[in-house]
């Protein structure tokens, strides 16, 4: 059931047994799971139902050290949050992301990934993946090809899959609209914490709509899935006129990571059939698989690197073009024809040629169609310091609803370049030892200038700054995901990663939202929190 607090008084939906706050992938999943377990499930967002100007505003921020778009074109604040933007492509951590590297800092998770493992599974369903190809080598064998596993000692291939519908609030909206046992409010701005006498048990969760009504919703347990960097804005923002049991925490807002994508150089001189038999995006039974390559375990412990993945990407004078057919192409054949834009349409009706070659390549050799003459540049994804220098803290300027802005920091770490460079002459030593390709790199990286820090970009991948571990000393969150000194607050997002490896965080956060919906169930069950029914559920 969807409600507008704008034109609603907040009491349609008594009883929730946990009130979620963030209605975008983690939100919904965490909402979805919880129901199965038969748990009354309020989620509160404060965009509509989809991305408006004016519910953006309260995303801008400052940024100091280096340029991060991400803060202000990677968050979205709407039904679905970033899924109503992003591409939907799904990748699971490394082993080795979960375990302490003695040469780095600050490394490991306080649980191995096979504590992650089940919740990876039933994340792929609720991602609308469960029918995908699970296994690099399937995919291969699909194809007729021989599975791609290694380029060379120090690099591994893999598959990443892709979302076939990325925005998760129309895969779930049967879900969000109709099950009674699900309570949606848009509109609703949280911007306030309340607690009980005890200081530790959150009472209730404030809410303002841009119209300035102010209701606090109530329930038993409490849940932040608001994303990376407005987690430490909501939780810092909390502690600036009143004593939190988080606000006191040193490392809230501290050691925040994004991916680097550092573009390493272009390939030339490529035998082209092995190269796009390799390398092209592959289409198979309804799902996208984006081949890649990474290093291998040894060769970080052996070069004291952290983790760190490439990828081809295809450039041609024809790239807008033909993303716009190939926009349109997913409209038509998901029968979605009125959300067709008129550019989407022109592109089609104008270029049958070019969306006839398009469509062949996908349909009869399930593959990407790419240009004959198109650029190739090799891209290096690489994890930041899990301990980076970057941090979250509040701006002294208020946003539209009366909250502080938040502040950026974003450092790049001489580390963090040096394991680009490193890649960078890895993977052109192995595709030329194998004749795959001719790798030309950028001698501004081979020589390590200072200036390449300021040409990498972010990847919209906000983790950090609300880190998990066992105590408070070490971090802001359990590995239960409560927050430290309370007894049912908890924070669903990639802030609470210790560290990021360099996979997409997004299926990640979802196997930790599955987790967390059946730890919440099991305390719920327990009575970790003891409920007043004579407690009001909303107040204005």
């Amino acid at each position: 059931m969807i409600f507008d607090l704008e034109n609603a008084s907040g009491a349609e939906f008594p009883n929730p047994d946990v009130c979620i706050v963030g209605a975008g992938a983690a939100g919904i999943v965490l909402a979805v799971e919880l129901q199965r377990y038969g748990k009354r499930v309020l989620l509160l967002d404060g965009g509509g139902q989809s991305v408006e100007l004016s519910a953006q505003e309260p995303y801008q921020s400052e940024v100091t050290g280096y340029l991060h778009h991400g803060v202000h074109d990677g968050r979205f604040r709407a039904l679905g949050g970033t899924t109503t933007r992003w591409g939907g492509q799904i990748l699971e951590l490394d082993d080795i992301d979960f375990e302490r590297r003695p040469w780095v800092d600050g490394s490991g998770w306080p649980f191995g990934k096979s504590e992650l493992t089940p919740h990876y599974k039933r994340a792929l369903e609720l991602e609308g993946l469960n029918g995908a190809i699970n296994h690099d080598r399937e995919i291969w064998k699909a194809l007729g090809i021989p599975p791609v596993t290694e380029f060379g000692e120090e690099l591994t291939g893999y598959v990443s899959r892709w979302c076939p519908e990325p925005n998760l609030s129309r895969v779930h909206r049967a879900h969000l609209t109709a099950n009674e046992n699900i309570g949606v409010f848009l509109h609703a701005n949280a911007v306030g914490v309340e607690m009980k006498g005890d200081g530790e048990t959150v009472s209730g969760i404030r809410c303002r709509t841009f119209g300035q009504k102010v209701v606090t919703f109530r329930a038993k347990s409490y849940v932040l899935c608001l994303g990376g960097i407005e987690t430490c804005r909501f939780l810092l923002q909390q502690g600036v006129n009143s004593r939190y049991p988080w606000s006191e925490s040193r490392l809230l807002g501290r050691h925040f990571q994004d991916h680097l994508s550092v573009p390493c150089g272009e390939v030339e001189n490529v035998d082209a059939g092995k190269f796009h038999r390799y390398f092209d995006n592959i289409f198979y039974r309804g799902y996208k698989y984006h081949p890649k390559f990474k290093t291998t375990e040894r060769a970080q412990a052996q070069h004291n690197t952290l983790n760190v993945a490439g990828a081809f990407a295809f450039l041609s004078g024809a790239d807008e073009t033909l993303n716009r057919i190939k926009s349109g192409f997913k409209n038509i054949i998901r029968g979605r024809l009125g959300d067709l834009s008129a550019a989407e349409m022109k592109a089609v009706a104008g270029n049958i040629p070019l969306l006839a070659r398009q469509a062949h390549r996908y349909l009869f050799q399930h593959r990407a169609y790419v240009p004959r003459g198109s650029r190739i540049v090799l891209l290096a994804h690489c994890e930041q310091e899990p301990l980076s220098a970057s941090n979250i803290t509040l701006s002294n300027q208020r946003d539209s609803i009366g909250l502080l802005r938040a502040r950026l920091d974003w450092r790049v770490a001489d580390r963090e370049i040096e394991t680009a460079r490193l890649f960078a002459q890895t993977v052109k030593a192995a595709f030329e030892e194998l004749g795959l390709a001719s790798v030309r790199l950028d001698p501004e990286l081979l020589s390590g200038d200072v200036r390449v820090a300021g040409q990498v970009e972010d990847s919209n991948h906000h983790m950090g700054g609300a880190r998990m571990a066992e105590s408070a000393q070490a971090g802001v969150v359990s590995p239960q995901l409560r927050i430290h000194g309370t007894r049912n607050f908890y924070a669903c997002s990639a802030a609470v990663f210790p560290c990021s490896g360099f996979s997409n965080p997004t299926h990640t956060v979802l196997a930790l939202a599955v987790r967390l919906a059946g730890h919440l169930s099991d305390s719920s069950t327990r009575g970790d929190y003891q409920y007043s029914s004579g407690e009001t559920l909303c107040s204005r």
